[in-house]
C-alpha cells in the first residue's frame, strides 16, 4: 500500500504508462487542461489510457489517498498480469466503463449549456435590433455577431456512443460474464481511443462556452452588456422611455455573475460605470450647453466645408454629395445587396480622390478647420451618418488630436506631412515595392525613361501621391477589419463605444508597446555588423528601434505590421498601422503586430534560408516543428491533436499558427500559466526570451527551467564575447564603442 497526501501528483501528462494504482481509500482527480474528472475508491489511477505509451492527463490526489500499486513495465507485463487475475480484468473493465460514462455525461451536460448560451446570445442580438428600430436608432454591430447565427462545432460526439457504453455497463453489471484477456485489452484500447476523442471534443466545447460567455461581458467592452448600456444612453439622451432596456442590462449582469466567467470586481466596476454614465446623461440632457449648440452649427454643413477646403473638381464634389445623400437613406448600410455594394464602391472611389486633395491642401497648414481635421484623421463626412453624439465628441477631440513624433506615433495627416517634408520615405505598396523599386518597374515597363526616374525620385509631390494611392487605400481597408461591407467614411454602425473610449491616443500606444517590450524585451532589436579594422573587431551588434505607428482614419478592429524596415536599411523602424478609433483590445493588437514583425524580420535576415532548419532561426525551427509535428517524439498524442486542430483553424499557415502561439506565450505563458506544448514553448522562448521581471515570475514553475537555463547560457556566451572585445579596446587605450555598451545593456534586460 502507498499513501499520497492531498494535492500530490501521482502521474503527470507524458509520464510513461508502466504502472497503475487501485484506489483503496480516498479520491483522485484526473486533469487534462482545464478539465477535471474524479476517480473514487475502487477506481484505477491511469485507467483513461492504460494501453498507451504515456499518460494523457495528470492524476492528482484530491484527498489523502491509499493506493495499491500494479507495476507492469510494458504491454507484455500488463497482458501477463491480466492473464493471472480474472478479478483484475473485471475491475479494469468496470473502472474504465464507469469513468467513460461519466465523461460522456459531463460532455452532454456541457453541450446543453453551450447551446443554451448560444441561443441566449442570439436572442439578445435579435432583441437589440428590435429595440434599436423602436427607438429609431442605428444599431451597432459587435465584431463576432456573424459567427453566432452560423456557429457549429467542428465535430460532435456520435449519437451511438453514450448508449453503447451504457449498454456494456448494463451487460457487465447484470450478467457478470467471464472476460478474456484479449477482450479486456481490446476494450481498454477502444475505450482509451474514445476517451481521447471525447476529451478533445470537450476541450473545443469548453473553449466555445468560454468565448460565448465573454461575449456577455469582457475587459475589452466588446460585449452585449456594453451594447445595451450604449443603447440605453443614446435613447435616454433623446428623451425616450428606456424601461424596456433596463431589465435586460440587469439580466446580463446577473447571468455573468451566475456563469462566473468574469472577475467579480470587474463586473461591479462595469455596473458602477454604467450607473454613473446614466446619471450624468440625465443631467447633461437637461443642460445642453451653448458650446454644444455652436458645435452642432459647425457640423450642420460639414461636408460642404470639407469639399470646399479640398478644392476637388466640381463633378467629383457633386457626385460625392449625391452619393452621401443616397447612402443616408439606405436602411442597412452593411448590406451585401448589389445596389448598396455598388453605392459603397462609388463612395469609396470618390472618398479617396477628395481625401488626396484635402491632404495636399492641409500639408503644413496652420488653419485647418476642425471638421476637415475630423475628415483627415477619422474619415468623418456627415453627422447623421456618424451619429450626432459621436460627431460632437470627435469635434472636441479633433481640436487637439495629435501624434507623438518623438515616439514615432503619427496621425494620418502628420504621416503625410512627414512624407512630404522628406522626414520619412513612402511605404511599400501592396506588391511589396518601395518607391525606388516602383520607379524601376516603370522603367522596365517602358512607361518612363532614366531622366524621368531621376526627376521623380526627388519629387516630393510624386512621393506623397505614391503613398496616397498605394499604401493608404489598402491599409485603410485592412485596418477596418471587415472585408465585406467596407466603406471608408465614418459610420455610427462601426463606433461600438464612445469615441473617447476607443480613441487610439499616443499614451495608449506607448503603454501597449512598453508592456510588449517588458515581456519580450528583444522584440525590436535590429542586428547589424560593426567593424573596426584598426582594432581587429568585426561582430554583430544590436540596437533597440521601436516601430513607427500610423493611425488610419477609420473605426476599425485590426492592426497590421506593414513593413519591418524602410527599404534595405536595417537601422530603420518598422511600420505598424492601426485605426485611430480602435474598437478592440489595443494590447492584443500590438502583441500580434510584434509577432508579425518578428516573423518577417527573421525572414529578411535569413533570406532564402528562412525555412531551412540547419540555419537555426525562429522561422526555420518553427516551420520544421509545424510541418513535422506528427513525427516529433517530444510531443504527446494529445499535443499533436491540438496542433492539428490549430493548423486547421489557421488554414495551414505556419505564420498564422506562430502568431497564435506567440500571442498565447505573451498573454499566458509570461504570466506563468502553461498553455503551449514544450516544443513550441522552447522555440519561442529561445528566440523571444522573457524580460527579467517575467523570468523571475516563471522561475517558480518547473516547466520553464530548461528554457531559463538555456537563456542563462546564451547571455553568458554574449557577455564573454563582449569581455574579449572590451579587452582589445582597453589594450589599445580606447573606450569601448557605444554600440557595444548598448549591446551589454540590452543583454542585461
Amino acid at each position: 500500500m502507498q499513501t499520497y497526501e492531498q494535492d500530490r501528483i501521482i502521474f503527470r501528462v507524458g509520464d510513461p504508462c508502466d504502472s497503475f494504482y487501485i484506489i483503496a481509500d480516498g479520491s483522485v482527480d484526473a486533469r487534462i487542461g482545464t478539465l477535471s474528472y474524479p476517480l473514487r475508491k475502487g477506481d484505477v489511477v491511469g485507467i483513461l489510457n492504460l494501453t498507451s505509451k504515456e499518460h494523457i492527463c495528470t492524476y492528482i490526489a484530491a484527498t489523502d489517498v491509499s493506493l495499491i500499486p500494479y507495476p507492469f513495465a510494458n504491454t507484455k507485463g500488463l497482458v501477463a498480469m491480466m492473464n493471472k487475475q480474472e478479478d483484475l480484468r473485471k475491475l479494469l473493465v468496470s473502472s474504465l466503463n464507469r469513468n467513460i460514462c461519466n465523461i460522456i455525461a459531463s460532455y452532454n451536460e456541457d453541450y446543453k449549456k453551450c447551446m443554451e448560451l448560444l441561443a441566449y446570445l442570439n436572442r439578445l442580438q435579435d432583441k437589440y435590433h428590435e429595440l434599436s428600430a423602436g427607438f429609431h436608432l442605428t444599431p451597432k454591430s459587435l465584431p463576432f455577431v456573424d459567427e453566432l447565427k452560423d456557429f457549429a462545432l467542428d465535430d460532435e460526439m456520435p449519437f451511438w456512443m453514450g448508449e453503447f457504453y451504457a449498454g456494456i455497463r448494463k451487460i457487465v453489471n447484470e450478467s457478470s460474464p467471464s472476460l478474456s484477456t484479449g477482450l479486456v485489452y481490446g476494450y481498454l484500447e477502444r475505450g482509451s481511443h474514445d476517451i481521447s476523442y471525447i476529451l478533445n471534443l470537450e476541450s473545443e466545447l469548453k473553449a466555445a462556452t468560454e468565448t460565448f460567455s465573454s461575449y456577455l461581458l469582457n475587459e475589452d467592452y466588446l460585449d452585449f452588456y456594453d451594447l445595451y448600456c450604449d443603447l440605453y444612453l443614446r435613447a435616454a439622451g433623446n428623451g425616450d422611455d428606456t424601461s424596456a432596456i433596463t431589465p435586460i442590462i440587469k439580466e446580463i449582469a446577473d447571468k455573468v455573475y451566475t456563469l462566473q466567467v468574469a472577475d467579480k470586481n470587474m463586473i461591479e466596476s462595469r455596473i458602477s460605470e454604467f450607473d454613473t454614465k446614466a446619471a450624468a446623461k440625465a443631467t447633461a440632457k437637461a443642460a445642453s450647453s451653448a458650446d454644444e449648440a455652436s458645435i452642432k452649427a459647425d457640423l450642420a454643413d460639414a461636408l460642404t466645408v470639407i469639399l470646399d477646403y479640398a478644392g476637388s473638381e466640381q463633378s467629383t464634389a457633386t457626385d460625392f454629395k449625391k452619393a452621401i445623400e443616397q447612402f443616408k437613406k439606405v436602411p442597412d448600410r452593411s448590406s451585401t445587396d448589389k445596389e448598396v455594394d455598388t453605392l459603397r464602391r462609388q463612395i469609396t472611389k470618390l472618398f479617396y480622390e477628395i481625401y488626396s486633395d484635402a491632404v495636399h491642401a492641409a500639408i503644413n497648414a496652420d488653419d485647418v478647420p476642425v471638421v476637415v481635421k475630423m475628415f483627415l484623421n477619422f474619415g468623418f463626412v456627415d453627422a447623421t451618418l456618424c451619429g450626432m453624439d459621436n460627431a460632437i465628441s470627435l469635434y472636441r477631440i479633433s481640436e487637439t488630436f495629435h501624434g507623438h513624433k518623438e515616439h514615432g506615433i503619427y496621425t494620418a495627416i502628420e504621416w503625410f506631412e512627414a512624407i512630404y517634408n522628406g522626414q520619412k520615405q513612402p511605404s511599400r505598396n501592396e506588391f511589396d515595392q518601395d518607391y525606388a523599386q516602383y520607379l524601376r518597374s516603370l522603367i522596365k515597363e517602358g512607361k518612363i525613361g532614366r531622366d524621368a526616374e531621376a526627376k521623380m525620385s526627388e519629387d516630393i509631390d510624386e512621393k506623397l501621391n505614391f503613398e496616397l494611392k498605394n499604401m493608404f487605400p489598402t491599409v485603410n481597408k485592412i485596418t477596418f477589419g471587415r472585408i465585406f461591407g467596407y466603406c471608408p467614411i465614418l459610420l455610427d454602425d462601426n463606433i461600438i463605444r464612445t469615441p473617447d473610449a476607443i480613441l487610439t491616443t499616443p499614451a495608449r500606444i506607448i503603454d501597449a508597446l512598453d508592456k510588449v517590450c517588458a515581456i519580450d524585451y528583444s522584440a525590436f532589436y535590429h542586428e547589424f555588423i560593426f567593424e573596426d579594422i584598426k582594432i581587429g573587431v568585426k561582430d554583430t551588434v544590436m540596437t533597440d528601434i521601436r516601430p513607427d505607428v500610423i493611425l488610419m482614419p477609420n473605426a476599425g478592429s485590426r492592426g497590421v505590421m506593414w513593413q519591418e524596415i524602410e527599404g534595405m536599411n536595417r537601422k530603420t523602424p518598422a511600420r505598424f498601422v492601426i485605426s485611430s478609433l480602435y474598437v478592440e483590445n489595443i494590447e492584443k493588437a500590438f502583441i500580434r503586430m510584434t509577432g508579425e514583425f518578428r516573423w518577417e524580420m527573421c525572414k529578411r535576415e535569413q533570406g532564402a534560408r528562412w525555412n531551412d532548419v540547419s540555419s537555426h532561426s525562429l522561422t526555420s525551427e518553427y516551420c520544421d516543428y509545424a510541418q513535422f509535428f506528427s513525427k516529433n517524439r517530444d510531443l504527446s498524442y494529445d499535443a499533436k491533436e491540438k496542433i492539428k486542430e490549430t493548423l486547421k483553424k489557421c488554414k495551414n499557415s505556419f505564420k498564422e499558427m506562430f502568431l497564435y502561439d506567440y500571442s498565447t506565450y505573451m498573454l499566458y505563458e509570461a504570466a506563468g500559466s502553461s498553455r503551449l506544448n514544450r516544443v513550441a514553448r522552447s522555440i519561442i522562448f529561445n528566440f523571444c526570451p522573457l524580460g527579467k521581471e517575467y523570468r523571475d515570475k516563471v522561475s517558480k514553475n518547473a516547466i520553464f527551467e530548461e528554457c531559463l537555463s538555456r537563456h542563462r547560457i546564451s547571455v553568458g556566451q554574449i557577455t564573454h564575447r563582449l569581455e574579449g572585445i572590451q579587452a582589445k579596446y582597453r589594450n589599445a587605450g580606447k573606450d569601448l564603442p557605444e554600440e557595444f555598451v548598448l549591446l551589454q545593456e540590452l543583454v542585461e534586460r
